[in-house]
């Protein structure tokens, strides 16, 4: 038997339930040919797992099974209480020349909105205060959240020294950039860092940037220092996995490797930058 799956587009799709390929592959393989021929557009919404088994007369399994695979595989993402959207073009950016995230993202055309969730003193970790090389007991902590076109794509954190930037506690960030701000403000410009890449499951900040608890996403974190190598930020960015990624580029230079390494589409970011 024959199914005809007429989408919201018109687009006709040809199921055979007597095919030994299994219903959601068959699915699987019309999507992902709409989307690869630029039927589905970028960050378009599909419509509902119970519309395309309603239209389909199947059980919403093979529906909810071929959508599933497709986001596994970067296609679609899913987002909470929204739906489900063809994914957008990922951000390529060198990470190891250290910029504002703001100025990074409209250097590419983008336009991101950066809020400020949490600005306050919070009882200082131990590897932060020796990574910052403080003996503070407690440390200015900056977290902002960064959205582009209205949907989050990174979490940063930026902890700080309370004596050495007081005026960091309510100052209003220029262009919504830490760094802008930090060199008007104190004259300290960033001028090198090192930073982790890793990949983890996000879980308590998950609800913040859209994600269903337990979603991998790329977190970095690292120190950033000033003109005399003084450590002046501890930063930890979170970013959504579907939105960004990073590269390495490798280079030889007085017989030692360096490795530059950059990120992705939604809003990328330097190494520890806030």
């Amino acid at each position: 038997k024959l199914i005809i799956l007429w989408t919201l587009e018109e687009d006709q799709a040809v199921i055979s339930r007597t095919s030994a390929v299994p219903l959601h592959t068959q699915f699987r393989a019309h999507l992902l040919q709409r989307i690869e021929r630029g039927e589905l557009r970028q960050g378009q919404k599909l419509p509902s797992e119970r519309e395309y088994a309603d239209q389909l007369g199947v059980s919403l399994a093979p529906i909810r099974q071929a959508i599933l695979d497709l986001a596994k595989e970067g296609y679609l993402h899913r987002t909470r209480g929204r739906g489900t959207f063809v994914q957008e073009a990922k951000v390529d950016e060198k990470i190891a020349i250290l910029s504002s995230f703001t100025q990074s993202m409209r250097a590419k055309g983008l336009e991101p909105d950066i809020h400020i969730r949490y600005r306050g003193l919070v009882v200082a970790d131990g590897a932060i205060t020796r990574a910052l090389q403080s003996r503070e007991r407690k440390l200015l902590l900056i977290r902002r959240l960064a959205s582009v076109d209205s949907e989050p794509v990174a979490l940063l954190d930026a902890y700080l020294s309370p004596q050495s930037f007081p005026k960091l506690a309510q100052a209003e960030l220029l262009e919504g950039s830490l760094y802008l701000t930090m060199e008007a403000l104190y004259g300290v410009v960033p001028t090198r860092a090192v930073s982790t890449i890793e990949v983890i499951r996000c879980q308590e900040d998950a609800e913040l940037l859209g994600l269903t608890p337990g979603t991998p996403a790329l977190q970095v974190e690292g120190t950033t220092f000033d003109a005399d190598d003084r450590p002046v930020e501890f930063s930890r960015v979170i970013y959504r996995a579907d939105r960004f990624r990073f590269t390495i580029e490798s280079f030889h230079r007085q017989d030692r490797v360096f490795h530059l390494i950059g990120a992705a589409d939604g809003g990328a970011r330097k190494k520890g930058e806030s």
